[in-house]
Parts: C-alpha cells; structure tokens; sequence
C-alpha cells in the first residue's frame, strides 16, 4: 500500500500522502473481506460449543509489516517533505531497481533513517499509530458471513517471510524479498537502543481496536536467565509493558552462537527449540530462512 501510495500523483504534502495510504488500507481490506464467504468449520463439538449463541463467529487479518510500513512513511516525512534531503522521485526509482543504483541513499534509510525502537523512533511510532487506527477503521462496521464482526491484527504467522518473498524494496531502505519483522515487532535492520525503548515504541498504540493478536517478541540472550538480577529486571520490564497497555509480548532466549552451531551441526543438537510464532520447533526441522530469520533478530540484554 505504501509503496503504490509513493507513486500517486494525488498528494502534494505529506497529510495528502497518508490520505493515499488510508485509502490503500481500505481498499485492501474491502478486498480482503469481500472475498471470505461460505466459511466451512469440520465438525467440532468443542468448537460448536464455543460458538454457541453466535458468541464466538468473529473474523481477523493480520497487519503484517507495521513497523516496515511506519519506518518507510517515517523516512519519506523527514528526508522528502522536512529536510527536503532527497526527491520523492529518487527514492521511487532506488525503491524500483532494488537501490543497485543508489547505494547513498540505501545506506541513509537503511541506517540512518528514523526507526520503531530506535535513537529517532518518535515519528515512526506516530505514524504505526495513525496507520493502525487507519487499519481499524477500514474493519469497522462489518459483518462476516457468520454475523460476526472483523478485527485489525498486528500479528504476522508466518508471512513475515512468506509475504517478503512478494514484496520489492521499500522506503525504509529494506531490499527486495527481505524478512520482515517478526509480529508487531522491530525490522531487522533496525538500530535500537534496548529492550525499554522497544517497549516503549510498541506499546503506545490503540489496542483496543487491532486486537486480533500480534505479539511484540523480544530475544533475550540466553545467560540472564542464570543471573538472579537479571531474571528480576526481565520481570520488571513485563511488568512496564503491561503498565503501558501493551497487547501481548513474546519472550525467547537464544544464543546466536548456538544456533549457529546448530547449522552446521544439527546431529548434536537435536533437543534445541526455539519460538516461531504462536507454536515453538525443534531448530533443525526448520527450514533454513526460518532458523536465519531467528538468528537475525536483534538479541537484547538487561
């Protein structure tokens, strides 16, 4: 959306640009929701019970890409229409050839630019806000097929590496076919300043109307949790993300240099598991861009 939004000839100014956007979410929600009909459920007499009285017939997508979509609308807003650094147009034909031609300007969005959980995050966070409540309102109102209602999501399943596959480069300096973020969660290439600031980025939005799941999953290396110290100051930041409002949080502990190892070794290392996404896997049935994906994500201490 906000790369066809970048493309539009119907903005002058950045409001008008997210006007674009807003009708881009619209658009593809309609889509979305028009198309799911006649909805089959196998036979379940635990479901049909939960069902019962039409309580439990509600319908959800998933926002897959937030802070991807945050971040690019962050970096257009301060490069093109604050600082006037770069044109609209150069950052459309870097985003088109996969910025071959541009490494400049890949280097400027990939790792200056402003970032969900980052040094300069307030922008991209105002924006994950406006663009959520956007997501909401284009859900609001209708009816599924069931008599139920549809509700914005900030998860992912696992489409934040099967949607990436489809996707080109974007405006935050993301290459063509690169992972997403897992969930509602930092990009990969975000520089961040530790888990506080993340949760204090992710946990500021409007929850009570993109509630259709969607954790923020932190990676916490391995060794605190040996540490007493360090297992109370984890609980405390639960505790801060709850206080703040947060919807959900996802903690895992890994080791870089294990799963690495794990690679190249998987014989030695067959009772390694690790989270995913709603469900956790032994590390070597993984396929392979599921375990890089795991090892990419930024691993935090406390």
């Amino acid at each position: 959306v906000v790369n066809n939004a970048l493309r539009s000839e119907n903005f002058s100014c950045f409001d008008d640009l997210m006007t674009c956007v807003k009708e881009g979410i619209t658009a593809e929600c309609d889509k979305i929701t028009s198309s799911i009909n006649n909805v089959w459920f196998a036979p379940s007499p635990f479901l049909d019970l939960l069902r019962s009285g039409r309580k439990y017939n509600n319908f959800g997508i998933h926002g897959c890409g937030i802070s991807c979509a945050a971040d690019s609308l962050a970096a257009v807003k301060k490069y093109v229409f604050d600082e006037k650094k770069f044109s609209l147009e150069r950052i459309v034909k870097a985003i088109d050839d996969n910025f071959e031609s541009d490494p400049e300007l890949l280097h400027v969005l990939r790792h200056e630019a402003p970032k969900m959980g980052g040094d300069d995050s307030n922008v991209s966070t105002e924006i994950s806000g406006i663009i959520t409540e956007m997501f909401a309102d284009a859900l609001e109102g209708k009816k599924n097929c069931l008599g139920g209602i549809w509700r914005a999501g900030t998860g992912t399943a696992m489409f934040y590496l099967w949607h990436a596959r489809n996707l080109g480069a974007t405006a935050d300096g993301r290459l063509a076919h690169e992972a997403l973020g897992t969930n509602f969660s930092p990009t990969l290439t975000a520089k961040v300043n530790g888990p506080v600031s993340v949760i204090e980025a992710f946990s500021s939005q409007n929850f009570n109307r993109i509630l259709n799941g969607g954790p923020l999953t932190l990676e916490f290396a391995s060794s605190i949790f040996a540490d007493d110290s360090s297992i109370s100051k984890v609980a405390a930041l639960i505790r801060y993300f709850i206080s703040r409002g947060g919807h959900q949080l996802q903690l895992n502990a890994v080791n870089a240099d294990m799963l690495k190892s794990a690679q190249k070794t998987p014989e030695e290392f067959r009772q390694l598991v690790v989270r995913i996404w709603g469900w956790s896997a032994y590390f070597i049935e993984l396929d392979k861009e599921f375990q890089d994906h795991v090892i990419s994500r930024q691993e935090y201490t406390v």
